[in-house]
Formats: structure tokens, C-alpha cells, sequence
């Protein structure tokens, strides 16, 4: 019996991993491996585990996480544990917290993503595929919020799309530190920097986004932002 899903859940989760095409490989970054209490620098690390491991059996050989210690993450450089990083080629989309309430859907979509193929239409492909200046996009999210998931759904099929584009989804009550940084007050919260600052917290961003915009304005975000890169360079 899960610990975490009910028998209808399980039941939708096993069908949306059968129809997935590839097999795929997350990567999961904990702290508390071997320690089950979660203490230390991650409060959620034991539920994250426990989740992957969930996932694992109910997805059967679909989509299985490769569980790191912080100290072996090596040259993914996660900036918070837990860190999920998604098996696209480059390792440029994550999330950083625990995928529960509002989040788990763009957490579990992903996958048909990566596998299948993004559903945006061919001309915000087309334009997303043209930015060529690197982009670092920090999404600030809520797990109660009920437009972060329609943020975070857009930013990850960018994210595949345009392996240039490092987009990472911060749960902000589990790391304020950076939320508070930025001032967020309202969530979604896009801070869109260079990527050259990737490892800054707080960078100075080219771009903000502070509350909920539609999709196809969130392109027009990064085209501005990518604009401005270049005037600067």
C-alpha cells in the first residue's frame, strides 16, 4: 500500500507513465541519505526520497531518479536541496522543494514533455528556439498557489525547448532566503538574470515578473530580457 497516493491516483499516475514513449532518468539531490530524520540543511529530504521511491514503483521502469548526496552532486551545482532535476540533455530544468499540492501536476507533466514532445504551438517553439543569449529564469512558487502551476507548466516546455534556458522553480516558503532577497510578495514570481550570476543569490535580475501573467507575455519577457543582454555585451 502507498504511503503517499490513494488507489485512484496510483491508478492515473500508472497511466500516464505507461503511455510514455522513453524511458527516463531523474536525478534527485538529497542531504539526508542516511538520515532519515531529515536534519540538517534539508527539512523535506526524507519526504523526498520516500516520494522518488514511490514513483519509482508505480512508474515501473518509465521514469526512475538517481538519488545524489548534496556532496556528489559534482558539477550539477544544485543552489538548494531537495533538487530535482529533470532528464532533459542538458540538466537546464529543476525544482528545488518538495512537488506537493498545486506543484505535483507541472512535476508529473514534465515527464510527457521530455518523452513525447512540448505542446506549445509551432510558432512559440519557433521563437523560443531563436533566443540565443543564455538565460537563468527563477520561478518563486507556492504550493497553495493556484497560477503557479500554469507559470511553471510553460517555463519547463521552454526549458526543453531551448536547452539555453536554465529554468528553476523555487518553493519559496521552503527557501525564503532568496524569496526575501527579491522582496516576493506575490507568487508566481519570475526574476530572469544572466547566467553568469547563476550561483548569486539575489542576482540582479534583467527581468522581473512579480505576480501572474498569461504564457504568451512570459515570451515576450524573455525576449526583452535577451534583448537587453545583448545591448550590454
Amino acid at each position: 500500500m502507498s504511503r503517499l497516493f490513494d488507489e485512484e491516483t496510483i491508478a492515473e499516475l500508472r497511466r500516464f507513465f505507461r503511455a510514455l514513449r522513453k524511458n527516463l532518468k531523474d536525478i534527485v539531490v538529497l542531504d539526508s541519505i542516511t538520515n532519515p530524520g531529515g536534519s540538517g540543511k534539508c527539512g523535506t529530504c526524507s519526504e523526498a526520497k520516500l516520494l522518488v521511491e514511490e514513483l519509482m514503483k508505480i512508474s515501473g521502469s518509465k521514469v526512475s531518479f538517481e538519488i545524489l548526496e548534496l556532496t556528489s552532486a559534482g558539477p550539477l551545482k544544485p543552489r538548494y536541496i531537495p533538487a530535482f532535476i529533470y532528464d532533459t540533455a542538458r540538466r537546464n530544468v529543476r525544482y528545488y522543494g518538495l512537488p506537493s499540492g498545486q506543484e505535483f501536476a507541472p512535476f508529473i507533466y514534465v515527464h510527457e514533455y521530455i518523452s513525447e514532445g512540448v505542446k506549445l504551438s509551432k510558432h512559440v517553439v519557433e521563437e523560443v528556439e531563436a533566443i540565443e543569449v543564455p538565460l537563468h529564469v527563477r520561478i518563486f512558487v507556492t504550493p497553495e498557489c493556484p497560477y503557479c502551476p500554469i507559470v511553471v507548466d510553460f517555463m519547463n516546455q521552454v526549458g526543453i525547448v531551448n536547452s539555453n534556458i536554465l529554468v528553476e522553480t523555487i518553493e519559496a516558503f521552503e527557501h525564503p532566503y532568496e524569496a526575501d532577497k527579491y522582496r516576493v510578495l506575490y507568487v508566481p514570481y519570475i526574476a530572469v538574470t544572466r547566467i553568469e550570476e547563476y550561483e548569486v543569490y539575489g542576482a540582479k535580475p534583467v527581468e522581473v515578473v512579480p505576480g501572474y501573467i498569461p504564457p504568451e507575455e512570459l515570451l515576450e519577457v524573455l525576449k526583452r530580457a535577451e534583448k537587453k543582454l545583448k545591448k550590454s555585451t
